[in-house]
């Protein structure tokens, strides 16, 4: 996962902040002193959405003096995402037992939440709103909210040195997770699509993605992602054929190999953002039971 270190003429800041792991926090203050600063000097760091490696170390760098800014309603998010009472938790493993999961794969999915919460920061964000002007260490960058990835990721936008922050957005090798949970928005593959048309024709010439390597042709890669998500779409359909099946074996059908319960949780709330993308445009229909089961809408 990359952070971003920003200078400017007003001084450092960061761009997310990784997971709060022992070898994360030594690499972070190694890359800072490299730069001959140290957790202190950085004065805002702004986090593009709730996930571990991007939020996790943001309470560290808060409690070294650091003003952590996020978009306002990610951060009601992260809030109930991370809860001590785990609501959000026993809720997905709800919704993915709705779905089909086995209880020993759902087990394990409780587990590594449980266990990734650990290492995410208590932290206090100041909240920051869509197309709102934030102030990165004296360079002006503008927020943009881009759903898909998490309902209210956020991303920005440097015009004067025409660079976009990605976060998870626009990745250069691999396709962002967008997962259906129980309290998602409505129709989140749908917001995804939307908001990568959203930021295809921005005028900038260098993307700094989350993770991976920083690119230049940012309408390119976009396209690359719409064509692939046209194909799941189409595996999706072809995975259900002419039955009536769980998501959990559609998933499994379209990820053949899982290797983690992070892996399972991913793929099945993948699945279900698919089918319900494909519900919304009429071609699939979801029959209630335990577990639901969808089949294909034929003409």
């Amino acid at each position: 996962m990359n952070a971003y270190l920003v200078e400017g003429a007003r001084g450092y800041a960061l761009v997310d902040a990784g997971l709060h792991t022992a070898e994360a926090e030594a690499v972070l203050r190694a890359g800072l002193a490299d730069a001959r600063i140290d957790l202190a000097d950085v004065r805002r760091v702004f986090v593009t959405h709730l996930h571990p490696d991007h939020l996790g170390m943001a309470g560290t760098l808060e409690r070294a003096g650091a003003e952590v800014v996020m978009h306002r309603p990610e951060i009601a998010a992260a809030r109930r995402v991370w809860a001590a009472d785990r609501d959000e938790v026993d809720a997905t493993y709800a919704h993915f037992e709705r779905h089909g999961m086995p209880r020993s794969v759902n087990e394990g999915m409780r587990e590594a939440w449980v266990e990734m919460g650990r290492r995410v920061d208590k932290v206090a964000p100041r909240p920051i709103d869509d197309g709102d002007e934030l102030d990165l260490g004296g360079r002006a960058t503008r927020v943009a909210w881009t759903p898909g990835h998490t309902d209210y990721h956020a991303v920005l936008v440097d015009a004067r040195e025409a660079v976009l922050f990605a976060g998870d957005h626009v990745l250069p090798r691999i396709t962002s997770n967008v997962g259906l949970y129980p309290r998602s928005r409505d129709d989140p593959l749908g917001d995804f699509l939307a908001s990568l048309r959203k930021v295809r024709d921005l005028p900038v010439r260098r993307v700094l993605p989350a993770h991976g390597e920083p690119f230049d042709d940012l309408p390119g890669r976009v396209d690359q992602i719409l064509a692939h998500h046209d194909a799941r779409l189409a595996a999706t359909v072809d995975a259900l054929g002419d039955a009536e099946r769980d998501a959990y074996t559609v998933a499994r059908t379209l990820f053949p190999v899982l290797r983690s319960a992070h892996e399972e949780r991913f793929a099945l709330a993948e699945t279900l953002a698919h089918l319900r993308h494909l519900e919304r445009a009429g071609r699939v229909v979801e029959i209630d039971g335990a577990p639901a089961r969808w089949r294909v809408v034929r003409s």
